[in-house]
């Protein structure tokens, strides 16, 4: 991870994207549009839900942007906005919100001052995942089931909707390393560390590292129940099984992952980018804060 002062006079362009679902995000999203262009800034008001073609579209020309939404409305637009170097700041209006850091009552007071230069934008690692990725032509995105995917917090291969096990042959950088039944795999970034996989049993890695947890979820038999290996690893998670399996991208995408089809994650060729205020020691912090709330 990387952080760089926030440019004021870079940062005149500003999406201000709300939950379509949360009425109150709507109003704050509007007001602080307002608030934005009161200060000389452009804003643009948009759906963050949006069908993802059509809103990745709106999204080009911005500098930076504030999510109105849960830690899913974030997750979605941090993946939406990394391959064009935008970074996002939340607000937040979910339950946890470990990356939606602005608390609502807060975010008409914290905007004018990311908008006046204030805050950091921080870099985190991002995953990219293929399926079949020696059958993939470069440049060439293939069918739905082969295209690259990124992800900011996991990528997670296991079954679908069938309660059946999925078995794996695991290999890292190449050299085979395991073969286990289980419900899936989920390979997190650190950002991710404190979602899925930490529910799954894995360890909580601070955002700032450049690493990749390997976490087995109910795997029989193993020898190791989570892994934190090197940000440049390969990972290739090769499925056999004769019930539905998927690839899960941040929770969000499903694919379909046909019998003998190995997927490869490795990192993506670019970060997501957060706008944060304060140290980057305020995660021990939020982290203890947040986890209090389940």
């Amino acid at each position: 991870m990387t952080t760089a002062p926030v440019v004021a006079a870079r940062r005149r362009e500003v999406g201000v994207l709300y939950h379509p679902r949360i009425d109150a995000s709507r109003d704050l999203a509007a007001e602080l549009v307002s608030l934005i262009r009161d200060r000389g800034a452009e804003a643009r008001l948009l759906n963050a839900w949006e069908e993802r073609g059509q809103l990745a579209g709106r999204l080009v020309g911005l500098d930076w942007a504030v999510a109105l939404g849960g830690d899913g409305t974030v997750l979605r637009l941090a993946g939406l906005l990394a391959s064009i170097g935008v970074p996002v700041i939340g607000v937040n209006y979910g339950r946890l919100g470990f990356l939606a850091q602005i608390d609502a009552a807060d975010a008409r007071d914290v905007i004018p001052r990311v908008l006046a230069g204030e805050g950091e934008v921080e870099e985190r690692l991002m995953l990219r995942a293929a399926c079949n990725p020696d059958a993939l032509v470069e440049g060439d995105a293939g069918p739905d089931h082969t295209a690259p995917y990124d992800a900011v917090n996991d990528v997670f291969v296991g079954r679908g909707k069938v309660a059946h096990a999925v078995r794996m042959d695991l290999a890292v950088d190449g050299r085979p390393l395991i073969r286990f039944a289980a419900d899936g795999v989920i390979v997190a970034t650190p950002t991710g560390s404190t979602a899925y996989s930490l529910s799954a049993g894995g360890p909580v890695v601070a955002p700032q590292m450049q690493a990749v947890i390997l976490t087995p979820v109910v795997p029989h038999p193993v020898p190791v129940r989570t892994m934190v290996l090197p940000a440049t690893s390969v990972i290739d998670i090769r499925v056999q099984t004769e019930e539905q399996a998927i690839c899960s991208l941040d929770g969000q995408r499903h694919y379909a992952v046909p019998n003998g089809t190995t997927v490869r994650v490795q990192a993506a060729p670019y970060p997501a980018r957060f706008l944060r205020l304060g140290t980057p020691d305020q995660f021990y912090q939020t982290l203890v804060e947040r986890l209090s709330r389940w």
